[in-house]
């Protein structure tokens, strides 16, 4: 068996690999093992990359990491990548407008208020935007007033 969905952090690689060690040390006694092809490590702040291992295989370091549908960046400041989402709100938000011919304008406002704002809000308040990705955000919610009211882009 194997221990699946852990995620641990540390402020230092040091303590990092001492929270692996007490981890393997603890997955062995309950007769689980990690699976190394899905173990990774990312770091945000200063590119230190050191080895690190569980129960003796090294761990892969990685670029970006996807955990509970974000995608979190490796960078010197605490990132997320904006693309999957806008790929997620926007396929809602075209399902909904293929499904909704006829439907009346403050109908449809409702729908994508109901559907697809909470995809494009998702975990959002717990992450430190930038301005620019805050923009980025209210950009993709406006093309749905844009869409459903026919407004031009300018």
């Amino acid at each position: 068996m194997y221990a699946d969905d852990l995620m641990l952090l540390s402020a230092s690689v040091s303590g990092l690999q001492q929270l692996l060690d007490v981890c393997a040390h603890n997955v062995k006694d309950l007769c689980l093992q990690f699976n190394d092809k899905k173990s990774h490590c990312i770091v945000v702040g200063p590119k230190h990359k050191c080895k690190l291992s569980t129960s003796g295989k090294p761990l892969q370091w990685v670029e970006s990491v996807k955990y509970l549908g974000i995608t979190v960046m490796s960078s010197k400041v605490f990132s997320v990548d904006l693309n999957q989402l806008r790929h997620k709100f926007f396929g809602c938000t075209n399902s909904i407008l293929v499904h909704s011919s006829g439907v009346s304008e403050l109908m449809k406002l409702h729908l994508m208020e109901s559907y697809c704002y909470p995809v494009l809000s998702y975990a959002l308040e717990c992450f430190n935007l930038t301005s620019a990705s805050i923009n980025h955000l209210n950009v993709y919610w406006n093309s749905v007033y844009r869409k459903i009211f026919d407004f031009r882009p300018w």
